[in-house]
């Protein structure tokens, strides 16, 4: 027993020490956070300039297509041939400019002076197979389709924008400084700095690419792409 109550006595000892080393070093975060101001924000965002491309046939918009369901976790329906494709990348990039500053007992604070963050589309391509003729039914279905799958880019990017936006000015509040104890290397402590910004965002926008492809996901269903096909057959034969 007598073993069991030393030891239980230092654990008890050691949270103290802890907590105690946490708040000296929330005392030098206060420190830091009053004269530092918050950092500049800038959000910027592209749509990019949307390209048509006729020249591609069946083996590589079904090439293409399969690859896109796979990032989805899914299979290409078996005997789907694509006549149409919307490709879109989404260009995400995020910058922090940290600065540095001496505070007391040898102690140093890195904090974020400014924040870039940039999210938009670049190269948007939509494929019409070669092998459709222009006017005709298909033809015309499948650019309303691809077109619609843009629309959805476009209008999903617009909605998100400003939840990007906000993400973005609040990481200073959810992420803040951090102080360099005097033996560490600030370079070291900057990059770590950098990475919890980094990552607080890029969840957000890995978030936002699952939802967007859910929906993009709705639109490729075979369900709708059956009623799509009999919409031509009704009109050949008239």
């Amino acid at each position: 027993m007598r073993k069991v109550f030393f030891a239980l006595i230092f654990m008890i000892s050691a949270v103290r020490i802890g907590d105690a080393a946490d708040d000296n070093m929330q005392k030098y975060v206060q420190e830091c956070l009053s004269v530092i101001d918050a950092p500049v924000v800038e959000v910027t965002s592209a749509y990019g300039k949307l390209r048509y491309n006729y020249t591609k046939g069946e083996e590589f918009l079904k090439r293409e297509t399969a690859q896109k369901y796979k990032e989805n976790g899914l299979d290409i329906p078996q005997d789907f041939v694509p006549i149409g494709l919307t490709k879109v990348r989404d260009g995400f990039s995020f910058n922090l400019t940290v600065g540095q500053i001496e505070i007391s007992r040898g102690y140093e604070c890195v904090y974020p002076e400014k924040i870039e963050a940039h999210l938009g589309f670049y190269v948007p391509t939509i494929y019409i197979s070669k092998d459709l003729q222009e006017g005709s039914c298909l033809y015309d279905v499948a650019l309303k389709h691809e077109k619609t799958h843009m629309q959805i880019y476009i209008e999903a990017l617009d909605y998100f924008l400003p939840e990007f936006k906000r993400a973005s000015e609040d990481l200073f509040n959810s992420v803040g400084v951090k102080i360099v104890a005097p033996g560490q290397q600030s370079d070291v402590v900057a990059k770590e700095l950098n990475v919890e910004y980094l990552q607080k965002l890029q969840t957000k926008v890995e978030n936002w690419r699952t939802e967007v492809e859910s929906e993009q996901l709705k639109l490729d269903s075979v369900e709708n792409y059956i009623i799509e096909n009999k919409l031509c057959e009704k009109f050949d034969k008239k």
